[in-house]
């Protein structure tokens, strides 16, 4: 009965530091993320991002009316 009860602290012990890490290790993962979201270099990787983004629909509109003129020509011939 004694070894049941001396037990039992020690496992809220345990998992409440293990609730205490994972905490902690959150919180280092949000305040990293943040420096990475409000660093230079992301914002300039994010720019080229969204300007190869751009020229790829641009391109793939462009090659959308190619073939839609296509085969409208097609189909009148």
């Amino acid at each position: 009965m004694e070894n049941d009860e001396n037990k039992k602290p020690e496992e809220k012990t345990f998992q409440d530091k293990a609730e205490q890490w994972i905490d902690k290790a959150e919180e280092f993962m949000d305040d990293t993320a943040d420096k990475i979201h409000e660093s230079e270099t992301y914002r300039k990787a994010n720019k080229s991002v969204e300007n190869a983004t751009k020229k790829l629909f641009r391109k793939a509109g462009r090659l959308w009316g190619k073939s839609e003129h296509y085969f409208k020509n097609r189909d009148t011939k």
